[in-house]
């Protein structure tokens, strides 16, 4: 099995937070990665908003399908796709 493939099935998504800051190095870098993926013709069409006002992830609990653990995520990046980031 490829490198690729093994990291894919490997991959596992972990939702419990420790309670400290990220170091702004490392949020950029995370950031800075992200926009390093593809794109068809490289176009890219999305924002990346980095949510760290307390009341709008607690907003955001409820307009994401009730998912609590984005409330208590340190960094809440989120990620919109659509035409509307072109403009």
């Amino acid at each position: 099995m490829s490198w690729t493939l093994q990291e894919l099935f490997a991959r596992k998504s972990v939702r419990v937070y420790e309670n400290r800051p990220i170091a702004q190095t490392e949020k950029e870098a995370i950031l800075r990665a992200s926009l390093e993926a593809p794109t068809a013709g490289n176009m890219t069409m999305f924002t990346i908003l980095d949510i760290t006002d307390q009341s709008l992830k607690e907003q955001l609990v409820t307009t994401c399908d009730n998912q609590p653990f984005i409330a208590k995520a340190p960094p809440c990046p989120c990620f919109f796709s659509g035409l509307s980031a072109l403009v």
